[in-house]
C-alpha cells in the first residue's frame, strides 16, 4: 500500500479495522457454521438453495472473504510502515502512558454483546453489517484505529508527550518495544493525525 503525506490509505485502515475485530468475526462464523450445520449440504443450484444459503451462511461468507482481505492487508501495511519508518522524525519521550490494557475494555465493549445475537435469518446479518459500518465510520477517524487486539499480540501501545525540536506535542504511538520510558529517545513516523510508529533510536 502506498502513503502520501504519511498517512494511511483507506486500504491500510480497513486492514486495521478488519484486524481489531478478527476475534469477533471468526467467533460469529464458528457460530452461524455450527448453528446451522445441518443446512450445510449441498441441494444444487436454484434461488431457494441460494436464499437458504444466504439465510443461514451469508453473514459469515461476508466475514469470511473480509477477514482474508484483512490479514492481507494487515500484513502489507505493517510490513511498508516498517520499511519506511526510517524516514521519521526524532523525538524524545516526556511522559508515556501503556495504553495496551485498552485492547481488553475494547474486546468487552464492543465484541461480547455481540455473541449472545441470534446470527440468523437476514434481518440479523444485514443488522450487524450496517452497525459494523458504522463503527468503521468512526473508527477510521480517531485514535481508536490504534487499539487493536491483533497489533497488541506484537505491538505496545502508548499515549506519549514528546519533545521535538524544543516543542512540546503528544500523540498516540505503537512500536514493537514494550519497554519504553520517560526521557527515551526514538524516531517517529506520522500514520495519521497525532498517531505514529516508533523505533528505538540507535
Amino acid at each position: 500500500m502506498r502513503y502520501k503525506n504519511n498517512d494511511l490509505k483507506k486500504g491500510a485502515k480497513f486492514a486495521l479495522f478488519v484486524s481489531s475485530y478478527l476475534p469477533l468475526f471468526i467467533l460469529v462464523i464458528l457460530r452461524q457454521l455450527s448453528d446451522n450445520y445441518n443446512y450445510l449440504h449441498w441441494g444444487g443450484i436454484s434461488i431457494n438453495s441460494i436464499k437458504i444459503f444466504l439465510s443461514f451462511f451469508g453473514l459469515s461468507s461476508v466475514l469470511t472473504l473480509v477477514s482474508i482481505l484483512g490479514i492481507i492487508g494487515l500484513h502489507n501495511t505493517l510490513k511498508n510502515i516498517e520499511n519506511i519508518s526510517e524516514n521519521g522524525f526524532n523525538a524524545q519521550i516526556i511522559d508515556i502512558k501503556n495504553k495496551n490494557s485498552e485492547s481488553i475494555g475494547y474486546i468487552a465493549t464492543y465484541i461480547i454483546p455481540f455473541l449472545f445475537q441470534s446470527l440468523n435469518g437476514w434481518y440479523e446479518g444485514i443488522s450487524i453489517l450496517f452497525l459494523m459500518g458504522i463503527i468503521y465510520r468512526i473508527y477510521i477517524n480517531s485514535s481508536m484505529i490504534l487499539i487493536n487486539p491483533i497489533l497488541s499480540c506484537k505491538y505496545s501501545i502508548y499515549d506519549i508527550e514528546y519533545s521535538k525540536n524544543k516543542k512540546i506535542k503528544n500523540g498516540f504511538i505503537i512500536s514493537k518495544n514494550n519497554s519504553l520510558q520517560d526521557e527515551d529517545k526514538i524516531k517517529l513516523y506520522e500514520i495519521g493525525n497525532k498517531l505514529f510508529f516508533a523505533i528505538n533510536k540507535e
